[in-house]
């Protein structure tokens, strides 16, 4: 009898010890499951952000790799596979489930396991030994998704915010530091001339636009035109405010006329100028009229000719509001688009505004990703399945680990896409672009506010 409870107990402990591994193992599988499918949200997340930092990818991929080894202490590898992929699998149906416009795929993740740069990603900038003034005096590699042939294409004495072509042979730049606008001609043979001081004693010149016959300046009160020949300034607009505001003014020629944007000069508050914060037209008779309001800080315009839409990028607050993002716009005449009571997810609807009937962004970006230059990229000499799109030069930001880049949106159905990679590998402290440009020639030119340089970037397989 003794030796059969002896033998019960045993057996009881046998199955104590089975039930106590069992369920360990069943914890620490479920753990690693949660592990992986949280590891793949963050990867598929991250690859969808744009600018985003790349040390951002170690959370997911240390996150992946806990994942499996866990795993691997009770399963074997098939197993572990098979669980690896069910997960992946399940995050992005998962995710395509509730952001259906952002196309999440495996191959967006890549950059995952190559850390975004891998060789064919790699293009290492061109530069003639004229420019080889620091910072250029050492490498400088850029990174881009697709094939690129980049080069310095000129270097100006200061930072560059706009420029423009007039022609197939100059381009004019304006320089706000220095309170000038230069110009710089190119050789039949694609070399540009030193650069030549066209324009001095600006007050804080930005936005530019070329006429066939004259160039457009706009300065911190006013917009005046200018002969390419020289000669006097012929005064167009006159009075703009110019107490407060850092952006300055862009300006883009229309069929209707030239479009003006009027930034604010403050973060959230309510504008009594009813210049400030809004679209502007000067019409062909020479008229300012308004065009479109609630619009903080337009920092890039582009005219889209097979859409018949104008887009404009805009920078939100400074010290976000919920649901306040950094935005692209498609902008209508005679609407409002906002700012600065009517934010998603925190409208404030007054008895004299309401949010009802404001225009929403076409694309919403991460808060200070600091949208900037904006061009269409129709007249571009590049695969036809780019050419219709945007795209924008991101500022980001350095207290908020958001890198500068050079970003695409694709225009599809009349939509405009969320933004995928084009251009990147500036740190923003030694190198930093601002505006972009369609070439004559059909090549992408990038300006660079710090150093003072312009880049080119020409496709190297055209078709």
């Amino acid at each position: 009898m003794a030796e059969l409870g002896s033998g019960f107990i045993d057996d009881f402990g046998f199955y104590i010890s089975f039930v106590e591994v069992a369920l360990k193992k069943s914890f620490s599988l479920f753990i690693a499951f949660l592990l992986m499918s949280a590891g793949w949200t963050g990867a598929f997340l991250l690859a969808i952000t744009p600018s985003v930092n790349q040390n951002y990818w170690l959370a997911p991929a240390l996150t992946i790799g806990m994942a499996i080894g866990l795993c691997l202490r009770f399963v074997n590898g098939r197993k572990t596979a098979l669980v690896l992929a069910m997960t992946a699998a399940t995050g992005l149906a998962t995710l395509n489930l509730f952001f259906p416009d952002r196309h999440i795929s495996f191959k967006s993740v890549q950059t995952l396991f190559t850390g975004g740069q891998s060789q064919r990603n790699q293009h290492q900038l061109r530069v003639d030994e004229r420019f080889t003034a620091p910072p250029f005096d050492k490498p400088l590699t850029l990174i881009s998704p697709l094939s690129l042939d980049l080069a310095l294409f000129t270097r100006l004495p200061g930072g560059v915010d706009d420029f423009c072509f007039s022609d197939e042979a100059t381009i004019y730049a304006s320089l706000p530091g220095l309170g000038a606008v230069y110009r710089v001609a190119i050789k039949p043979s694609g070399v540009t001339d030193k650069p030549e001081l066209f324009l001095s004693g600006l007050d804080n010149p930005t936005g530019l636009a070329c006429d066939p016959d004259q160039l457009l300046v706009a300065e911190s009160s006013r917009i005046a035109a200018y002969s390419y020949q020289g000669g006097p300034a012929n005064l167009l607009v006159d009075g703009l405010p110019d107490d407060g505001g850092g952006l300055g003014h862009r300006l883009l020629r229309t069929a209707d006329g030239l479009v003006v944007s009027v930034e604010s000069r403050c973060d959230a508050c309510r504008e009594k100028d009813p210049l400030r914060a809004t679209l502007q037209l000067l019409d062909l008779n020479g008229e300012l009229q308004p065009y479109s309001s609630g619009l903080r800080s337009i920092s890039g315009l582009a005219f889209s000719s097979a859409e018949k839409t104008l887009w404009a990028g805009e920078r939100s607050r400074l010290f976000p509001a919920p649901g306040s993002a950094d935005e692209v716009n498609r902008i209508l005449q005679g609407r409002d688009y906002g700012w600065p009571l009517c934010n998603p997810g925190s409208s404030q609807s007054t008895p004299d505004h309401s949010c009802k009937d404001v225009m929403g962004a076409e694309v919403s970006l991460q808060n200070r990703a600091n949208p900037a230059g904006l061009m269409t990229t129709e007249p571009l000499n590049y695969p036809l399945v780019y050419r219709n799109s945007l795209l924008m030069v991101l500022q980001g930001d350095d207290e908020y680990k958001i890198v500068p880049a050079v970003v695409r949106l694709q225009i599809a159905d009349g939509k405009l896409g969320e933004p995928v990679a084009f251009l990147g590998g500036w740190d923003g402290k030694t190198a930093r672009p601002s505006a972009i440009h369609a070439g004559p020639d059909g090549a992408v030119f990038i300006a660079d506010e710090i150093n003072g340089a312009i880049y080119r970037a020409a496709w190297t397989n055209t078709r």
